[in-house]
């Protein structure tokens, strides 16, 4: 089995004070940690995966993101078959002012290197959260022996 052992993946929060209020933050970012999944192989090019990722941290191109320094668990499921990939999960984040922020991530397919791609949007939260929009694109790759994982987001976040 190729690098199907996946991160279900995502990213979110950090402290998001007063002086970002009305801000709409557009950039890039890299979330690490590690993963685990469980994989059922249903036959040949069919499978599917149940998949918890703990993120250690959440890096963005710009210190100020509040996306940077986000941390927490993620989990869900895939579902490959013929080569189309379905299924998406949650996350529960914690920033760094202790706020909380959940998102939702969907799968949508798996790059030449095995990564599994997709897109993830903001629903909710506590604090500043509570009112935050936004979302992005993720590409997420595990490596399968470790369980290390790189997850490279794009991000258009605003705060209220």
């Amino acid at each position: 089995m190729t690098r199907y052992c996946l991160t279900a993946a995502l990213l979110c929060a950090s402290g998001a004070g007063a002086a970002l209020a009305g801000t709409t933050w557009d950039q890039p970012g890299q979330g690490t940690g590690i993963s685990t999944s469980s994989v059922n192989q249903i036959a040949e090019g069919h499978m599917v995966m149940q998949i918890s990722s703990s993120y250690e941290n959440v890096e963005m191109e710009e210190a100020e993101h509040p996306m940077n320094g986000a941390a927490g668990p993620c989990f869900g499921a895939v579902e490959v078959a013929s080569g189309e990939v379905e299924g998406g999960g949650i996350c529960a984040f914690t920033d760094g002012a202790g706020e909380k922020v959940v998102l939702h991530w969907d799968a949508e397919g798996m790059d030449q290197s095995g990564a599994l791609t997709g897109s993830w949007t903001l629903s909710g939260g506590s604090g500043p959260w509570a009112d935050a929009k936004g979302g992005g694109s993720f590409s997420s790759l595990t490596d399968p022996e470790t369980g290390k994982f790189v997850n490279t987001i794009t991000s258009n976040v605003t705060m209220p």
